[in-house]
């Protein structure tokens, strides 16, 4: 992929502050229990600043996509009592929020249970389709959003799930991007319930404006409520896909992969690092709502080289090196010229599971993949308890007392 050049002027009017105005001014009108304004995303009118982590409750012989429709009665006793255990250390940690993906309902019925986390809820579209606007595809996006939602909404009956925001899609290719729009210039706009939108959409931001609208128009159906709406976007697609019909902007950003996309990458106006210099070039690029980092991390694969600070890398970087490294990305966008709605750290727990069943039961020292979380796994009476990282100490040290 060819890197991205990004514009020096950026820089000096990304120091341009805007104020806080909200977008919804009569809560009354607003059946979700968030809202937005300009700058952050609001909980009963209140700035609501996210402080979370990518949790995927799988550990060493288990696989999310095997679990995730499992109910309660059945899920493995062991992974349940760990689920409590994960949920009450991640509090501990400081973070008021959990970013989930396919999580079994055991899950949501533990954070019932356990109290004062939020949920941002990631629905997973398969992103490297040959075309997102094939009516079979959607349709099996749509059935998911369904079960998503119904999943959530079950551990709660009576009461409204504390869900920040869905996440409709995560990181869909450039490529599929790129041949759904080829194949229909003639999309350029979408109409819902929910959210319409002006005549300059590509074909992909009309799936996902169809998406969005979709599970809105659902949940206030079934449930009387209507959520806030985002999509995951990221650096490598950054400039080909855009939702300023959604509710707020999320992307994922990664300090070592700044440099390696983009040829001239930006400063920061405060700490100086690639990484503030990005998310205010972002911010800057959509001033008037909300910017939420939905995943930064970094891996501590071992059999990687290291590069070290200030961008650290793809794998290779030592457990202190992965504290002072994720320590720095809160730092610099607490210090950002204009404010951010937060951050999703990846991950909490390691991902051993990425390939199959029998490469979830080891750790592979070369998948860079499987070595992100902020706590690791050790082995105890016949199953798995997890050690902190020192990451883990310092974030924790850092939300309770920011620099």
């Amino acid at each position: 992929m060819s890197k991205i050049s990004i514009p020096a002027v950026f820089f000096a009017l990304s120091l341009l502050i805007s104020g806080a105005c909200s977008l919804d001014d009569n809560p009354s009108s607003n059946s979700s229990f968030f809202s937005v304004n300009t700058n952050q995303i609001l909980k009963n009118d209140i700035p609501f600043p996210i402080r979370g982590v990518v949790y995927v409750p799988v550990y060493p012989g288990f696989l999310p996509w095997e679990i995730e429709g499992l109910s309660s009665e059945v899920l493995d006793a062991n992974l349940k009592e760990r689920i409590v255990v994960d949920l009450k250390n991640i509090k501990n940690l400081g973070a008021n929020t959990v970013r989930l993906w396919g999580a079994p309902v055991y899950v949501y019925e533990a954070l019932a249970e356990e109290g004062e986390l939020n949920i941002l809820q990631t629905i997973w579209f398969d992103g490297e389709v040959d075309d997102f606007q094939d009516d079979s595809y959607k349709e099996q996006c749509k059935s998911y959003i369904r079960i998503t939602v119904d999943r959530v909404y079950s551990a709660y009956p009576g009461s409204s799930p504390p869900v920040i925001a869905f996440l409709v899609g995560n990181e869909l290719s450039r490529d599929s991007i790129i041949q759904t729009d080829n194949l229909h210039p003639e999309i350029q706009s979408y109409s819902g319930i929910h959210i319409q939108t002006d005549a300059s959409l590509t074909a992909s931001e009309a799936f996902l404006a169809e998406m969005g609208d979709y599970l809105k128009s659902y949940e206030n159906t079934q449930y009387g409520k209507v959520s806030l709406v985002s999509y995951s976007n990221e650096i490598r697609t950054y400039d080909i896909l855009d939702t300023p019909f959604l509710d707020f902007r999320s992307h994922n950003v990664y300090s070592y992969a700044i440099p390696y996309y983009l040829s001239d990458p930006p400063t920061g106006s405060s700490t100086g690092t690639h990484y503030q210099g990005w998310i205010e070039y972002l911010k800057y690029q959509y001033p008037d709502i909300p910017l939420l980092i939905t995943e930064t991390g970094l891996s501590v694969s071992p059999m990687v080289e290291a590069i070290g600070p200030p961008d650290y890398g793809y794998g290779g970087n030592s457990e202190d090196e992965q504290a002072e490294g994720l320590v720095q990305n809160l730092m610099d966008i607490q210090r950002a010229a204009r404010p951010g709605a937060g951050v999703i750290i990846h991950e909490y727990l390691d991902a051993w599971w990425k390939f199959s069943l029998e490469d979830s039961l080891t750790q592979d020292p070369y998948d860079i993949e499987e070595w992100f979380g902020l706590v690791s796994f050790v082995e105890y009476n016949g199953f798995y308890i997890t050690s902190e990282r020192a990451a883990f100490k310092s974030i924790q040290k850092y939300w309770q007392y920011p620099f």
